[in-house]
């Protein structure tokens, strides 16, 4: 019985582990909400809002992902300075 606890809790982490990032290969573009939060694009879908405090984004920054996924305290590049993302909530 154990055993069954202690998988059940080991899967039950994982998938809370998982839940605060964005898979963001292939997304082609994003847009401008304010100058600390911007929205993720995959084709025509919005995808996610990132939350990055602190950095300042414009309209005509630089946008880079450093690998296939971004998640929560993950980061990015804005402006060939590197950023700390606070908050990935995906739509």
């Amino acid at each position: 019985m154990k055993k069954v606890i202690a998988i059940i809790f080991i899967l039950f982490a994982k998938t809370l582990s998982h839940a605060d990032c964005l898979y963001v290969y292939g997304t082609e573009r994003w847009s401008y909400l304010n100058s600390h939060k911007i929205i993720i694009y995959r084709g025509s879908s919005a995808v996610a809002v990132l939350e990055i405090p602190y950095c300042n984004i414009y309209s005509s920054s630089g946008i880079r992902f450093l690998g296939d996924d971004v998640c929560n305290w993950g980061k990015i590049i804005v402006d060939d300075e590197v950023c700390d993302v606070r908050e990935v909530e995906s739509l």
